[in-house]
């Protein structure tokens, strides 16, 4: 006993933490999973080719991949349990005496049998059984079918991640865009600022200019870079977002494809009624509340299907080779009827109670989800028209700033306008050309929440709706087009 009890303390197990190195191993090897296998930029991106990038290489999105996929093996195991069980087993047995005994009269109570037996102390046997239960059958048939569900679900929060993707892929790079117009101009123009407060301050110092006309000039300037030095702290800010998204390493250099003027988004093609049916229809998050509203529907088939007797039919092939049986080998067959009467009459429809209680509570939940959409959707075209008038506002800003400018330049060169006064004007000028581009990046984003919130899809959804759609093994090149041609579609 003593050594039992020595022998177990020694298999005792000691929480064991990780070591540094695996630390580091574990670092080392994520870092070299997470930009693996990427295709090299060899141009500059643009808006698909950023979105295609994203698709194939963000993280999140590689997680909902593997989600689906774990959720169609799920499925495959769960189709298994619809099978009949078939069981194989074979043995040895061998015991030290013979098995046998004697048999006694009942009213006499005298031995009437000599000892005796009908086994030998050592024999093999071996047996195959088919057994099939048509109640397990039905419930292991409903349980598959919400497995599949579940896999629609899955597709569903995968669609929303690929949306909540384009959504971001959109801003950041319009963001990205402005950036690389503007950061230059903006560069020289704030070196050109400080300097132009600089001379300010020293004309303030030396009395050579009007202290209260310095001070007023100085702080129009100071106002002016303090705009102008948020601004490049966005702008700085932007390429860097969009090469995240795109799983690019940190500090990659890229370059985006600028196009050429504006690039306005024109009015929607569609009235707000339309847009609200097209939400109702599309969205990731009503469409996943109905496929859970059809497993709570299949939860009360089940709780149904559970209070009815359950029929089980059986089929063995048996061998033995012991010598005293006079057949060594036979088959059988049995068909057993069971019923649970208790839970038939007290638990069976309770359960069904509860489950058509979730299901009441699954049509709640998706009508009140349904008001929130709605909500969105207005919520969305207002802000789409509203930022429509704020980037025509800032273009109407733009032209008044750039004839000021002429006007400022005109009236240096008439000796009328002091140099100060140029660089304060030419401030002011790129401010609003910052404001003009900044608007019209949130217009494009705007329309892309829109967009987001009617559950419009970056890809054909044809291509995804029923298996999983490899985007590992496409060509960012062919991605590309393909987001190409949905964006083209009309909305």
């Amino acid at each position: 006993m003593i050594a039992v009890m020595a022998g177990s303390t020694g298999c005792a197990i000691q929480p064991k933490p990780m070591t540094a190195a695996e630390v580091q191993d574990r670092i080392r090897s994520d870092h070299d999973q997470m930009f693996a296998q990427q295709e090299p930029i060899t141009g500059p991106v643009t808006l698909p080719e950023a979105l295609a990038r994203a698709l194939k290489y963000n993280l999140d999105h590689r997680v909902k991949q593997m989600e689906i996929a774990l959720a169609n093996r799920i499925l495959q195991s769960a189709s298994a349990d619809m099978l009949p069980r078939l069981a194989l087993d074979a043995g040895y047995s061998n015991r030290s005496n013979y098995s046998g005994g004697t048999s006694m009269g009942i009213e006499s109570r005298q031995v009437t049998l000599i000892p005796s037996t009908s086994q030998e102390r050592s024999y093999a046997d071996a047996n195959l059984n088919l057994v099939w239960n048509v109640l397990d059958f039905g419930v292991s048939k409903v349980t598959a079918e919400q497995k599949a569900t579940d896999v629609l679900i899955t597709l569903e929060r995968r669609r929303r991640v690929m949306q909540n993707i384009w959504l971001d892929t959109n801003e950041a790079y319009w963001n990205a865009v402005a950036a690389q117009r503007l950061l230059p101009d903006l560069n020289r123009l704030i070196t050109k600022t400080r300097r132009a407060l600089g001379d300010s301050r020293k004309m303030e110092s030396t009395a050579a200019q009007n202290p209260e006309v310095a001070l007023n000039y100085q702080k129009r300037l100071m106002k002016a870079l303090e705009e102008l030095s948020k601004l490049r702290k966005e702008m700085t800010l932007a390429k860097a977002r969009l090469g995240a998204l795109m799983n690019l390493g940190p500090g990659a250099d890229y370059r985006v494809a600028v196009p050429k003027g504006m690039d306005v988004p024109g009015q929607l093609g569609r009235s707000l009624e339309e847009l609200e049916q097209l939400a109702l229809a599309n969205q990731p998050e009503l469409r996943e509340e109905d496929y859970k509203t059809r497993i709570r529907v299949l939860d009360v088939k089940k709780a149904v299907l559970r209070m009815y007797p359950g029929l089980e039919l059986s089929l063995g092939g048996h061998a033995n080779d012991n010598s005293f049986l006079y057949n060594n080998s036979w088959f059988d067959v049995a068909l057993r009827l069971s019923w649970n009467l208790i839970h038939a009459i007290h638990k069976g429809p309770a359960e069904k109670r509860e489950a058509q209680a979730h299901v009441e509570l699954a049509d709640s939940r998706r009508m009140a989800l349904s008001m929130a959409v709605l909500t969105q959707v207005w919520v969305g075209h207002a802000r789409y028209q509203l930022a429509r008038d704020d980037h025509a506002l800032a273009g109407e800003m733009l032209r008044v700033e750039n004839r000021l400018g002429e006007l400022t330049q005109r009236g240096q060169q008439a000796e009328t306008r002091s140099q100060m006064d140029v660089v304060l004007a030419s401030a002011e000028t790129l401010a609003a050309r910052m404001r003009q581009e900044v608007s019209l990046a949130q217009l494009h984003a705007s329309q892309a929440r829109l967009f987001h919130t009617v559950g419009v899809d970056p890809l054909d959804y044809s291509l995804f709706a029923v298996k999983d759609y490899a985007f590992s093994q496409v060509p960012v090149k062919d991605l590309t087009q393909q987001i190409e041609q949905q964006l083209a579609r009309p909305l």
